[in-house]
């Protein structure tokens, strides 16, 4: 199984190279507050999401991985650009890896003036307070929280609270509960890549593996273009690496294509070197 897929590029990849992290093991509080809550089918909300989101686990996978990685670069010639997702749990963990790279003596690309930090609200400028810029590309659109409960593994399983839902929504979601029983994965996210083109039948307004994958993965190769600009605006020749902190969600169909899997573990970085979107390089770095 190859490691790396090369695609046609130029010499400037360095400088236009992403590093995607999946975020590290979480609660999913808020989730599970919504799920429990008398209004499990409501609108997830990042700009109302509940602190402390990675377990202690969590924390220190983060900082081990970061850790590693970081090492793998050099100060002196590497500049980062911290994005994220406005999910918490992404948020957090790119806090982390910043606060690593900080104390490693990385320079960090501060990603808004104070006038555009000034203009932002909710989890936006909680993020550019920290020096971490959100990106609505890669950030989780979530519609309904009670149907992204149903690819929970079974091991793993929070029943929400159905007392307030309609009974057509309970019959449609214990429908799509069977799909996921018959054919367990272990993992929210194995489950969602096999059964998600399935259980949105049920659930049209699910966006499946495919979809994520058509929206978020190629929006995240287009943030090459906003290194570019950084690197012009920079006034240094450092190379600017992109930290993109997200979720499998998107990644599975460019993984499995790629690399005949799947999976994207906790804190597993992917490297994206990109000239533009036909013109690209995968690299797994842990």
């Amino acid at each position: 199984m190859k490691e790396t897929i090369e695609r046609p590029s130029n010499n400037d990849d360095k400088k236009r190279e992403v590093l995607f992290t999946r975020h590290s093991v979480a609660k999913y509080g808020t989730y599970v507050k919504t799920a429990n809550s008398e209004n499990p089918q409501a609108v997830h909300d990042p700009n109302n999401q509940l602190e402390n989101d990675l377990t202690e686990a969590g924390i220190e996978l983060a900082k081990e991985k970061a850790e590693k990685l970081f090492d793998a670069m050099d100060s002196k010639t590497d500049a980062l650009f911290f994005a994220s997702s406005k999910e918490m749990r992404a948020f957090e963990t790119a806090k982390i890896y910043k606060e690593i790279a900080e104390k490693k003596g990385f320079e960090v690309i501060i990603p808004h003036s104070e006038k555009n930090k000034d203009a932002k609200v909710g989890m936006a400028r909680k993020m550019a307070d920290d020096n971490i810029r959100a990106i609505e590309g890669i950030s989780l659109k979530i519609k309904n929280t009670l149907t992204g409960t149903v690819f929970n593994p079974t091991d793993y399983l929070n029943v929400p609270e159905m007392n307030t839902v309609d009974e057509e929504t309970k019959a449609k979601w214990n429908e799509a509960r069977k799909i996921i029983e018959a054919d367990d994965q272990g993992t929210w996210g194995a489950n969602f890549f096999k059964h998600s083109e399935v259980i949105q039948k049920i659930f049209p307004e699910i966006q499946s593996s495919r979809n994520e994958h058509e929206h978020s993965f190629k929006k995240l190769l287009k943030l090459t273009e906003f290194a570019q600009k950084k690197i012009e605006a920079s006034g240094h020749d450092k190379n600017i690496k992109i930290m993109a902190f997200g979720h499998e969600n998107y990644m599975g169909h460019a993984l499995n294509e790629y690399f005949g899997e799947h999976e994207l573990g906790n804190c597993e970085t992917i490297s994206i070197d990109v000239d533009n979107s036909e013109n690209f390089k995968l690299e797994r770095k842990n």
